[in-house]
């Protein structure tokens, strides 16, 4: 009897070494083909984001120069950045701008006609405003 229980538990261990085994490629055979699908969604999206990066630019009747001169008139101090975006059916030239008081300010420029649609502060100033002494 003693035997017969030495032959099962080697055959039960040989078999739960084999289990592991399979699992351990079938969940590597997953792994691979699931990177590769989203591998290929990955490229599938960016092309997606080129195109329309691209049918934006060639709607905007704005520079890029022309909507930081304007941003820079209604709020003055240093551009940090600009892009182009879409928000619902507008495009818009995203400026941000540092202040002269620290602030990050967001003034949005239509592309098309080239007015300020809106302002708001992405981050508050750290400095007070000062007053011009005349």
């Amino acid at each position: 009897m003693l035997q017969h229980y030495r032959s099962y538990a080697k055959e039960t261990d040989m078999m739960n070494g084999k289990s592991m085994i399979i699992t351990a490629v079938v969940i590597g055979v997953v792994g691979i083909l699931g990177g590769m699908v989203w591998s290929a969604e990955k490229e599938k999206s960016k092309g997606t984001e080129a195109n329309q990066a691209i049918a934006m630019a060639t709607s905007a009747k704005i520079t890029i120069e022309g909507a930081m001169k304007t941003a820079l008139e209604k709020t003055p101090g240093k551009v940090i950045e600009a892009e182009l975006e879409q928000r619902r059916d507008k495009i818009l030239w995203k400026v941000e701008i540092l202040t002269a008081e620290e602030a990050i300010m967001a003034v949005y420029v239509d592309a098309v006609s080239g007015s300020v649609m809106t302002t708001e502060e992405k981050m508050a100033g750290k400095k007070p405003i000062q007053d011009k002494k005349s």
